[in-house]
């Protein structure tokens, strides 16, 4: 794990290193719980240079990943079908709107989704809207619709777990892009 400062608040903010993914640890919206939370998306790097040595986690250290359907949905499910191939062990979970479905449940059952997703869950536009506040206001972190599609399951996730678990969730675009920073 690598601390760097965060300016809001100027206290250190951990990252868990995964290939050459920096996931933030959220563990402040997850107090005094045994499952991890971890955001992860394209972010910018910091200049300055660390004196810490980097340690990276392997793939495996994440036991479930939720994505929103945001972005390219041909990008987000070939990246899913390699993270499987991957680590097989993964649970992906698809965060999805409820308003504006990619998955509509109507014509979706559980046992037709897509190959390598455990499950889709339909977020409401106003439950996204409250993850996106809630990881701005106590995490610093900005995000768009899919961040707070991705997000709301991932807290919901995190709160009812119970387990010692990490769950890790996108805050931008999951793709190919991101896929390989996570398996470099």
């Amino acid at each position: 794990m690598k601390s760097d400062m965060d300016q809001n608040k100027n206290e250190p903010r951990k990252e868990a290193i995964i290939g050459n993914a920096h996931l933030l640890d959220l563990e402040v919206l997850v107090p005094d719980r045994a499952v991890r939370l971890l955001a992860l998306g394209h972010m910018a790097r910091s200049s300055a240079p660390t004196s810490k040595a980097k340690m990276s986690e392997p793939l495996t250290a994440i036991n479930y990943l939720v994505v929103s359907t945001g972005g390219d949905i041909l990008q987000m499910m070939e990246a899913v079908r390699k993270i499987k191939e991957q680590n097989p062990r993964l649970k992906v979970i698809i965060a999805d709107s409820l308003e504006s479905p990619y998955f509509p449940v109507g014509t979706l059952n559980q046992s037709n989704k897509p190959a390598g997703v455990e499950r889709i869950i339909p977020v409401s536009r106003e439950m996204a809207e409250a993850s996106r506040s809630l990881l701005h206001h106590q995490a610093g972190i900005l995000t768009g619709p899919g961040g707070g599609l991705a997000g709301c399951v991932a807290f919901a996730l995190a709160n009812k777990i119970g387990i010692e678990a990490t769950v890790a969730f996108t805050i931008t675009n999951f793709n190919m892009n991101l896929l390989d920073q996570l398996l470099q």
